[in-house]
């Protein structure tokens, strides 16, 4: 008997250190969600964006992410971790810590509801309407593995953050089209973005927007445009349906159907446009042929 005492003192010991000196975090939520970690991280990079007082302090792969959120003058990390459940569906956790409240937050948390705790529900709920929003709207077809003709374009060159590629290409789109026409040109095809680097874990971007059209003998030329051809090669191609400013999600399904069939990326990603978002078309319809480089 004195033993089996002995035993769960050393057992409630080891636990008591852990939780009060060990564990990181105060406070956890778990949720799992039908879309991919990389969907997650941007979906997260957009949500943050509308947050009065927040940032993203790490991304680390499609792993974790670190983010600081202000409410209410308390301060809180949320370190998200996500781990693919199956081909559709991830696991998600939200470790939430509060600076200089973490052992105050751990004696309470067990009596009766903290701050913490409702800040950190609040918050998630918030970010799950956004998410189911965001899933409600898109679709990814994987069409496979597809050979590309290449284009002659007219182009131009862009940096943005992952989440204002969309914005950026509407900046751009007025003054090509008017290059185009005031120069006689002869567009062929529907408008492109031909991503030239890519760091997830900063979230940016530098991309070429262009547009194909018919070569010609002779062409005008300006500092700020290029003519290239775009495409070409072998491929895995994607069918994109949704808001233009999400269409990155079709990368990561691309990513993660190339590296479960054997596949090695040899590029960057490149979205064919088919819609005019002016045109008054329901997000749900705007549709992007996006494909993916291999070897």
């Amino acid at each position: 008997m004195r033993r089996i005492i002995l035993g769960l003192l050393s057992i409630l010991f080891v636990f008591t250190v852990y939780y009060f000196f060990v564990r990181p975090f105060e406070y956890e939520i778990r949720f799992k969600s039908n879309t991919l970690p990389g969907d997650l991280i941007e979906t997260i990079r957009i949500w943050n964006k509308s947050l009065e007082r927040a940032r993203i302090l790490k991304v680390d792969s499609f792993s974790t992410v670190t983010q600081t959120v202000v409410v209410e003058q308390r301060t809180y990390t949320f370190l998200w971790n996500f781990r693919l459940h199956n081909d559709s569906v991830s696991q998600v956790r939200v470790q939430v810590s509060e600076e200089g409240n973490s052992l105050i937050n751990k004696l309470l948390i067990p009596v009766r509801e903290q701050p913490i705790e409702r800040h950190s529900g609040e918050l998630i709920r918030n970010f799950y309407t956004v998410l189911k929003e965001h899933l409600e709207i898109t679709r990814v077809r994987i069409v496979g593995e597809v050979t590309m003709d290449s284009s002659f374009c007219i182009c131009r060159s862009l940096e943005t953050g992952q989440p204002e590629k969309a914005y950026g290409m509407m900046e751009d789109f007025p003054v090509l089209t008017s290059f185009i026409q005031e120069f006689g040109l002869v567009s062929k095809g529907a408008p492109v973005v031909r991503v030239t680097h890519w760091n997830h874990s900063n979230g940016t971007l530098k991309f070429d927007f262009c547009f194909p059209i018919i070569k010609q003998d002779t062409l005008p030329v300006f500092d700020s445009f290029f003519y290239t051809y775009v495409g070409g090669g072998k491929t895995l191609k994607a069918e994109y349906y949704g808001n233009y400013i999400t269409s990155d999600r079709a990368w990561y399904e691309l990513i993660h159907y190339a590296n479960r069939n054997g596949f090695i990326m040899a590029g960057f990603p490149m979205e064919y446009f088919h819609n005019n978002p002016n045109l008054g078309l329901s997000e749900r319809e705007w549709k992007a042929d996006v494909y993916l480089p291999v070897k």
